[in-house]
């Protein structure tokens, strides 16, 4: 049993649930076409795809589906990525750049399309954000990005919204916001689009962890807890969990965030309702509205093994963040109802792990490492590996070339 923990504290998400889906452990062999190992954000889009698309698929997981990373998820669903369009042009062209954005943006509207296909609400609503200068030096380069932004047909405008206060702007030097956001529900969607799957025939297994994955001529053979899987195709979908680094041939660089969700009626009343916010500054500060008018808010990354951060310093941060919240809002009083502390990774790049493990073509982690507890970024319409089908999941975003991504 793997001890690294994902998330320590009171989440939130899972309260929002009146009844879990369960499923069997596997006590059988059995063939499939692919075979997904994890029963997070990412296997559960990779299910429902491939579900969708008629390919027969397995998806295992070693404890409860949605109960690792996901379930700490904050369901800030964006675009922008947290390396800057006009950054990464500098980096890769701008032409490379724009693309990569583009399947970004596309990847928002896919998962809404995927959600809206559930028979229950996922949590999935089109949003704006704020993207804030955290200090005088950072806004001439907002402003690059807004005009990059621009010139390559996304929906941005320059400078703060109507009814945002004045605390914003004294605090804030310049902003701009984007059009074409999203927020979830991140254990809502992903227990919809599993349970999905199932319906439409992906065999679910929980409480089965995977002890091997070897070939054996065309095939792949995973060695499970009470049986074994014979597949196609392997989609490794297995998050921040120790080993992912050693199969994808990368290093991620762990880190540990903060966020808390308020009590109910919480959101100021001169806050729209449609409207997120972040900073430029790294770790960036961020919130977001929550059914019921609360603010789910995080921040305050920090470099650790895990997610335990014990009591005392979980309380500190969390009084930390509500002070930067309230500073945003004078007057206004917030507290806490749930407080959490979750791993994260971050790739060297800033950007997603999106390639074939070992040179193997069809064995695929899928893994978005930078900032994967509140963003999806390819959301699998479209995977590699799983024709007819290609994308990334769980937070995962499409690069435009292929080395670190």
């Amino acid at each position: 049993m793997n001890e690294f923990k994902l998330h320590d504290g009171s989440l939130y998400w899972p309260k929002t649930m009146s009844f879990f889906p369960t499923y069997p452990s596997l006590r059988e062999s059995l063939m499939t076409q692919v075979a997904i190992v994890g029963g997070g954000m990412t296997g559960a889009i990779c299910a429902a795809t491939l579900a969708e698309a008629g390919i027969p698929a397995v998806l295992v997981e070693e404890k409860r589906v949605v109960s690792a990373s996901t379930a700490a998820n904050t369901g800030l669903i964006q675009f922008s990525s947290d390396i800057m369009l006009s950054e990464l042009s500098d980096r890769v062209g701008e032409k490379d750049a724009a693309a990569f954005y583009a399947h970004c943006r596309k990847a928002v509207n896919d998962l809404g399309l995927l959600s809206a296909a559930l028979p229950q609400d996922g949590g999935y609503r089109a949003r704006s954000s704020l993207y804030c200068a955290s200090k005088h030096d950072d806004a001439p380069k907002l402003r690059r990005e807004y005009e990059m932004l621009r010139r390559h047909g996304f929906a941005a405008d320059w400078g703060f919204p109507a009814g945002v206060g004045a605390s914003f702007k004294e605090q804030y030097p310049a902003a701009l916001v984007t059009r074409g956001d999203a927020e979830i529900n991140p254990v809502r969607l992903a227990h919809g689009l599993i349970a999905q799957a199932a319906r439409s025939g992906v065999r679910v297994f929980e409480n089965t962890g995977v002890t091997s994955i070897r070939r054996r001529g065309d095939w792949f053979v995973l060695s499970c807890d009470g049986g074994e899987i014979l597949a196609r195709t392997v989609v490794r979908a297995t998050g921040y969990l120790p080993g992912l680094e050693d199969a994808a041939r990368i290093e991620p660089i762990l880190r540990r965030t903060f966020a808390l969700t308020t009590t109910p009626n919480a959101i100021p009343a001169e806050w729209s309702q449609e409207l997120m916010m972040w900073e430029t500054a790294r770790p960036y500060f961020y919130f977001r509205p929550a059914p019921d008018g609360r603010l789910v808010v995080g921040g305050l990354d920090e470099e650790a093994e895990d997610a335990t951060a014990g009591e005392r310093t979980l309380q500190a941060r969390t009084d930390k963040l509500l002070a930067e919240l309230g500073a945003l809002f004078p007057g206004r009083s917030f507290e806490a109802e749930y407080a959490w502390s979750g791993a994260f990774g971050e790739s060297p790049d800033d950007l997603p792990l999106h390639r074939r493990a070992s040179g193997d073509a069809r064995s695929l982690p899928r893994a978005g490492l930078r900032r994967q507890r509140h963003r999806l970024r390819d959301a699998g319409r479209q995977h590699v590996g799983c024709a007819p089908t290609r994308g990334d999941a769980s937070a995962g975003r499409t690069a435009t070339t292929e080395a670190g991504h």
